[in-house]
């Protein structure tokens, strides 16, 4: 056997035992995937509904409770004062109509907030500078610039804000 001959067969094992390790590794991701998939189908849901069903049916009977004792008191006081009287339903509504404004107005600053700060980093995206830029030097356009624009006081110059022109 050749030299050659060896580096061509251990070259040969080399990618055999490459495509080895592979198949390996799907094999035991797919073994590992079937057995969640077969835990997902042993697992029971009854369980888990009937306590999810047991609080909903406790939080039903304490909104009941509340609605009663609320009923209740509503009725005694109606029965003492001969109802509620009508400064305080209009200081309940008034009170109701700050909360809202006050809620409004809070949701405002938070969304000019968001839109500030957007625009800042919109801004500071922005690559700005003042340059000063000689202005072209024929002789006509000079006279030109500084006939038509009397406030000029060098036609050499132009003054460009913004972004330099490359």
């Amino acid at each position: 056997m050749s030299r050659e001959e060896r580096e061509r067969l251990k070259q040969e094992y080399k990618e055999h035992y490459k495509q080895l390790l592979e198949q390996k590794k799907r094999l035991a991701a797919y073994e590992r995937k079937a057995k969640v998939m077969q835990s997902l189908r042993e697992i029971d849901p009854n369980p888990v509904l009937e306590s999810f069903q047991g609080a909903l049916q406790a939080v039903r009977e304490r909104i009941v409770q509340a609605e009663a004792r609320l009923e209740v008191y509503l009725d005694h006081n109606a029965s003492k004062e001969g109802g509620v009287s009508l400064e305080e339903i209009q200081a309940a509504e008034d009170f109701t109509r700050k909360q809202k404004a006050a809620d409004l107005l809070s949701e405002i600053r938070a969304e000019m907030g968001t839109i500030e700060r957007d625009l800042e980093s919109r801004a500071d995206s922005l690559n700005s500078e003042k340059t000063m830029q000689p202005a072209e030097k024929s002789l006509s356009n000079n006279k030109l610039a500084s006939a038509e624009d009397p406030a000029r006081t060098n036609a050499e110059v132009n003054k460009t804000i913004g972004r330099k022109k490359t």
